[in-house]
């Protein structure tokens, strides 16, 4: 029988870093991608916290931030989550320094317990079923003391994920016999044909004390470092914060831990990385993705996505046309994974405004 509940001292720790600079001109500095909205009615950010609900109590569930997007993030677990909720790191140092440091303010806050540590913009239609797949990944890693990675089923040779090697069962999941990071296209086929390979979805679960033990092992500086930095006064944080240079979590502790264990998604996944993972996340296959005061016409394949002004697609293909009223970005589906080149050309002109 399913789970229908967490053990009662299961937390999460969303983390919201990133710009999301593939999405610009809708994800902004003062508007990271976890604020962005798919439906014009409610953020990435607010989907996630909803569906650890009622899984997770609102008491328990906390999202870190970067200072810089502190004011933003403020507003938006505003009637979401408690306030003091909000984490926040003085730079984004990756997922490495974000879980260390995110998962020692819990465990200070709350004791030692469950940790799921899940990121703020994936876009997962299917809530309870996701539910159901967490509340699995919680009962392994408590009853395994194991660090445990949820699993999506791959649906095409994708080389921009990694990817995790299904070894023997153990209870709901199974081990991980190793992590494959981006591989190349053929390899990747191979892969996905073989039926014994997941795309890693970076959705960690363990406790608290399991994390310390694995930070004291492989990465032990930023375990000690986390460690201090839990009480250290904001004052003096951003000192120390920013000597801090570590890899991903991946790499720093996953691809090197023995006891990782894995279960696979029983939910729809889309990470959303980029204007054409909007496209396949909300079912364009064929046609076209058009959100608010939007028409197309003789048009195939466009995702229209305006800010208050009637935008008109009239006999055009394949192409992503954005409008935030201060500016509007059109380009062809095929570069859709190459918008942060046109942020990286308004930074070299000045144009900061538009960042």
């Amino acid at each position: 029988m399913a789970r229908t509940s967490a053990p009662p001292r299961a937390s999460v720790l969303i983390i919201a870093g990133g710009r999301g600079t593939r999405f610009w001109p809708a994800s902004r500095e003062a508007r990271p991608k976890p604020l962005f909205s798919i439906d014009g009615k409610t953020s990435l950010l607010a989907d996630t916290i909803a569906r650890h609900l009622p899984l997770i109590p609102r008491a328990r569930i906390f999202v870190l931030a970067a200072a810089a997007h502190r004011a933003p993030f403020r507003r938006a677990i505003r009637g979401l989550i408690p306030p003091h909720n909000l984490i926040v790191e003085p730079d984004a140092r990756g997922t490495a320094v974000a879980i260390a440091y995110g998962a020692a303010i819990i465990k200070r806050r709350l004791g030692d317990g469950i940790i799921a540590a899940v990121a703020a913009d994936h876009y997962i239609a299917t809530a309870a079923q996701y539910r159901r797949t967490l509340a699995d990944a919680i009962g392994l890693a408590a009853a395994n003391e194991s660090i445990v990675a949820i699993g999506i089923t791959p649906t095409r040779p994708e080389t921009g994920y990694g990817y995790q090697k299904i070894g023997p069962k153990v209870g709901a999941g199974f081990k991980i016999e190793k992590f494959v990071e981006k591989p190349a296209l053929a390899i990747a086929r191979r892969m996905v044909r073989s039926g014994r390979y997941l795309w890693n979805a970076s959705m960690f679960v363990a406790s608290a004390r399991t994390l310390a033990r694995e930070f004291a092992e492989h990465c032990p500086a930023l375990g000690k470092a986390a460690q201090r930095l839990a009480l250290t006064p904001r004052t003096k944080l951003a000192r120390a914060y920013g000597r801090l240079r570590f890899d991903s979590f991946d790499r720093v502790i996953m691809e090197k831990s023995s006891n990782v264990l894995g279960v696979r998604a029983r939910f729809s996944w889309h990470d959303v990385g980029s204007w054409d993972g909007l496209w396949d996340a909300v079912g364009g296959t064929g046609g076209n993705v058009l959100r608010g005061n939007a028409i197309a016409l003789d048009s195939k394949r466009v995702l229209a996505y305006p800010d208050s002004r009637l935008m008109v697609l009239f006999g055009v293909r394949d192409l992503i046309v954005v409008d935030t009223g201060d500016a509007i970005l059109v380009a062809h589906r095929e570069m859709s994974q190459h918008v942060r080149r046109v942020t990286e050309e308004l930074e070299r002109r000045g144009l900061q405004r538009y960042l």
